[in-house]
């Protein structure tokens, strides 16, 4: 797995909506992009964040969930969310993204947001959900996925 985005950090948007990405996370993109690409990634929704992933990495994603036949409405309404909303972004000459209006809603983005490097993608929080997040007990979810880390 690659490790492209370890680092987090608070960040304020601009009034139209920018995020500056850091340079750790700019080099990232561009280390994470095929021979002749920018260094785009792809923004979508889930669960009052933004996820941002790699091409490639995005790619795996909707692959898997295209290969769901028959969905239920409820995962019929989750493909149509996290796919609908997903926009191909790449930062500007000064290392910004204009977030689109759809996603800020969608996640609640105000001015003040966290990103949260998580290996290989990295998530946009509004800063206040980031900071009302609560760490619970979840030693049983670990164990059942076979992880076994001492906490």
């Amino acid at each position: 797995m690659q490790k492209l985005f370890t680092k987090s950090l608070s960040r304020s948007l601009d009034p139209k909506g920018r995020l500056m990405l850091p340079p750790e996370y700019r080099e990232a993109l561009c280390a994470g992009a095929a021979d002749g690409e920018q260094g785009t990634f792809w923004l979508t929704s889930f669960y009052g964040r933004l996820v941002a992933y790699l091409p490639a990495d995005w790619e795996a994603v909707t692959k898997q969930l295209s290969r769901i036949r028959f969905p239920s409405p409820k995962l019929s309404h989750f493909k149509t969310k996290v796919m609908g909303l997903a926009q191909e972004l790449a930062p500007d000459p000064q290392g910004r993204v204009r977030i689109p209006q759809s996603l800020m809603r969608e996640a609640g983005l105000q001015k003040d947001v966290m990103l949260v490097g998580m290996l290989n993608k990295f998530e946009i929080w509004d800063q206040n959900r980031f900071d009302a997040l609560q760490l619970e007990d979840v030693s049983e979810e670990l164990a059942a996925s076979g992880v076994d880390i001492s906490l």
